[in-house]
């Protein structure tokens, strides 16, 4: 609990020291796009090598032949220090990540398949390139492991059994995003 209090705190923090003329990255990952799902981004450039991004997408599939229905929605946070960036806040970068991911796993009951619920918060760190073209056009590409820190995963089966599950605690996120920049 007091994990989260801090890391709200630091968040909330970060958010009123923008100004008005902030630099911005907003970015979409079209991959997720082709899979039902969509995830979107808001990098806030603080100075040429440093920026903090906020992410938060959504994910749904539907399985026709098991009625099996999944949804997640990750929420994340990144800190970038650029190394010799050129135009402000691009090309190499490391990142610390906070990541915060709720997921269902549900069917019908026409089927012997079970309900999985899952709520993840995990922190790591990350490498990535961004580049930004004349034009203001964004391609940010990153990978970003790290370990959890709160995992809370019921399984269900079809007969109402529940019991905790235990998954491997590693949280791995992948940045495919394409964008703007705004206020450059």
């Amino acid at each position: 609990m007091k994990l989260r209090i801090v890391l709200f705190a630091i968040c909330a923090f970060a958010l009123t020291t923008f100004r008005a003329d902030a630099q911005i990255d907003a970015t979409i990952n079209p991959v997720g796009l082709l899979f039902g799902g969509i995830n979107v981004g808001a990098d806030f450039v603080l100075s040429e090598d440093f920026s903090i991004e906020a992410n938060v997408g959504y994910n749904a599939a539907k399985d026709k032949d098991r009625s099996q229905k999944y949804t997640g929605v990750p929420i994340q946070a990144v800190g970038k220090y650029y190394f010799n960036p050129a135009d402000g806040a691009d090309k190499f970068y490391a990142a610390a990540f906070v990541r915060y991911v709720n997921r269902s796993y549900t069917n019908d009951g026409s089927s012997s398949f079970a309900d999985l619920t899952q709520s993840r918060l995990g922190a790591g760190v990350g490498l990535g390139f961004k580049a930004v073209s004349q034009k203001n056009i964004v391609f940010d590409f990153g990978i970003n492991v790290g370990r959890v820190i709160s995992d809370n995963t019921k399984y269900s089966d079809s007969n109402g059994t529940q019991e905790e599950v235990s998954i491997p605690g590693v949280i791995i996120a992948v940045k495919l995003g394409v964008g703007y920049r705004f206020g450059a």
